[in-house]
């Protein structure tokens, strides 16, 4: 049986996640800190290139679009990029702009510190013009857009409601992953992938029991004009409203890092959407 193979264009914020994985035997002389013995440094890619990560991983083909700056960690990022299989034609190099990197400072799998070096501060008129057009003239081209939204500068309410727009006008699935307490900015999407704690912040529903869940699907809907409205519940899955609502269970693991659960959930869903499965499956 041949599986369609689906393009999807993912939009955001550009990140390198820097690890430096080391041990530790003793607090340091100079101050009551751990002292780590560096075993390992390697890098990953963080925010919306981790998203584009999991999309090839499912067998996708895809489009990263974002800005990088014109350093070295940007140049490791794309050199990242291309090994995977990551297309990255849209992205562009702003001299101006840091590339985003997240230092996460790891001892016996456990992170005891991270360290970010980030500008964001709302992209410039010309690379926001940049990539509109790119996006406008191959819209055609994906099933799907993804706006992975880590508050980085790129996706601001303008830039987020031009590329919903153009989403729709082409009868293309658009997921947003949101960041912030304002979801005006996403009003229009398929859906939206908030956490419990980020739907709270939201919509002012404190989610105790399947009452207010509802409540807080409901409103997500409503105000943000959804087809599906979505909150992952952690250990206890995803809730989902769609005509009715329906809480899809998961099975938990032993977790020690959460880092990329979200871009994981918004990844499968785009995936799946793309190849025809319907939201339940």
């Amino acid at each position: 049986m041949f599986l369609k193979v689906p393009r999807i264009l993912v939009v955001g914020d550009l990140m390198l996640d820097h690890y430096i994985i080391g041990e530790c035997s003793r607090i340091s002389p100079e101050a009551p800190v751990q002292v780590v013995e560096v075993k390992k440094e390697e890098n990953r890619l963080g925010g919306a290139c981790n998203v584009a990560h999991n999309l090839v991983a499912l067998g996708a083909e895809v489009e990263l679009c974002g800005v990088i700056g014109k350093d070295p960690k940007g140049q490791e990022l794309l050199r990242i990029c291309s090994n995977l299989g990551i297309q990255t034609s849209f992205v562009c190099q702003d001299e101006k702009r840091p590339t985003t990197q997240k230092s996460r400072i790891l001892v016996s799998n456990q992170q005891i510190l991270r360290v970010d070096r980030e500008k964001k501060d709302d992209l410039d008129l010309s690379n926001v013009q940049i990539m509109l057009a790119q996006i406008r003239q191959n819209i055609h081209n994906f099933d799907a857009l993804i706006l992975s939204d880590y508050g980085k500068g790129v996706l601001s309410y303008e830039v987020s409601q031009a590329l919903i727009a153009l989403a729709r006008e082409h009868n293309k699935f658009v997921l947003c992953d949101p960041k912030g307490n304002d979801y005006s900015k996403y009003r229009g999407a398929t859906l939206l992938t908030p956490n419990k704690k980020e739907a709270k912040e939201a919509t002012g529903i404190d989610i105790v029991n399947h009452e207010k869940l509802y409540q807080a699907l409901d409103w997500l809907k409503q105000e943000c004009n959804l087809l599906y409205s979505i909150i992952t519940l952690s250990e206890e899955g995803i809730g989902l409203l769609d005509e009715k609502m329906h809480i899809i269970p998961t099975f938990a693991q032993e977790v020690y890092d959460v880092t990329g659960a979200g871009d994981t959930v918004i990844s499968a869903l785009a995936y799946a959407l793309s190849i025809g499965k319907t939201i339940s499956q």
